[in-house]
């Protein structure tokens, strides 16, 4: 095999590719900056730890580790770059209350991305830390909207959920949560009922599963379920409701609110309200948000946190 030969999964960008990708990059500084956040760099690689202590263990399947041969032990090559935000708040920049950071640069996957088939992302994302509820959800949910138009998605939707009402629904269950969410993210009927199928769950929990595998998690289906499952449940639809209300009025006419409990990360360390992009002309999600309050006290500080990233590769 030629050692000039391509990695599956990995490619080149150069020259008006790597143009259009700069000129976009800039175009969203501009935006960032002005809203008053600050560009942090983090590098390429990381010790393992880092990467995946507490809520970030999501990411161990898709994280490379190597050995370095400078004797600094075990590194690896971040699938992800919140983690990395969330260690530099932690450490680097734990003399501030609230922070308001953007980042923009490569990250790759241990494995290929299940629909594009790629190993490497331009992962660019913002992250509120410091701020807990509504403030700093509506913040990140604005620039949300702001960068797809700022890239030239017309109509830009942000789909909300809620993963307090995931993990109220399969409460009591000796399924994983991460399979659970597995299996709503393919939104069928028929393999959300083979899951059911050997699960001891209350009737209207495996009920509501069924109208979220179905695509029937709206407002209006939460609104008329949300005390009829359980506290928990009850407690993450009010918060959900009451967040949506807040943002459709102060985001009129700029991005469309809608609520589908079904929504759910990309990564798994996302601990309450997440969030994803659409477009007209896009059948896939252009990017993901939501809030990770866990992923902080990984790191040893207590400290609220929410944003969003997408994969500027693939929006142009």
């Amino acid at each position: 095999m030629s050692v000039l030969k391509p990695i599956l999964g990995l490619d080149d960008a150069f020259g008006e590719q790597a143009s259009n990708l700069r000129a976009l990059q800039f175009r969203l500084f501009e935006i960032y900056n002005k809203a008053g956040f600050s560009e942090v760099i983090p590098p390429l690689v990381e010790r393992p730890q880092s990467l995946v202590s507490g809520a970030g263990r999501f990411l161990s399947d898709q994280t490379l580790v190597f050995s370095d041969p400078a004797d600094a032990g075990q590194l690896a090559i971040r699938p992800d770059i919140t983690p990395q935000v969330a260690r530099i708040a932690a450490t680097r920049m734990q003399s501030s209350d609230e922070l308001k950071l953007y980042y923009s640069g490569q990250v790759m996957l241990a494995r290929p991305d299940a629909r594009s088939g790629s190993r490497q992302q331009w992962q660019t994302g913002v992250e509120y830390l410091g701020v807990s509820g509504e403030a700093g959800d509506v913040e990140v949910m604005h620039l949300a909207g702001l960068s797809m138009q700022a890239a030239g998605f017309s109509s830009p939707v942000l789909q909300v959920g809620h993963m307090g009402l995931i993990s109220a629904l399969t409460v009591g269950s000796e399924t994983a949560l991460e399979t659970w969410v597995k299996t709503l993210s393919r939104r069928s009927p028929e393999d959300m009922a083979n899951q059911l199928a050997d699960e001891d769950l209350p009737q209207a929990n495996k009920e509501a599963l069924m109208a979220l595998a179905a695509g029937q998690g709206d407002d209006v289906w939460l609104a008329a379920i949300a005390n009829q499952i359980n506290d928990d449940f009850a407690t993450a639809a009010q918060e959900l409701l009451q967040l949506v209300q807040t943002v459709e009025s102060r985001l009129a006419g700029e991005v469309t609110i809608q609520i589908e409990v079904a929504v759910v990360p990309r990564f798994l360390y996302h601990s309450g309200m997440v969030f994803s992009g659409f477009a007209d002309g896009s059948s896939r999600a252009l990017l993901h948000g939501g809030r990770y309050d866990e992923m902080m006290k990984a790191h040893g500080r207590e400290m609220p946190a929410t944003g969003f990233s997408f994969d500027l590769w693939s929006w142009l």
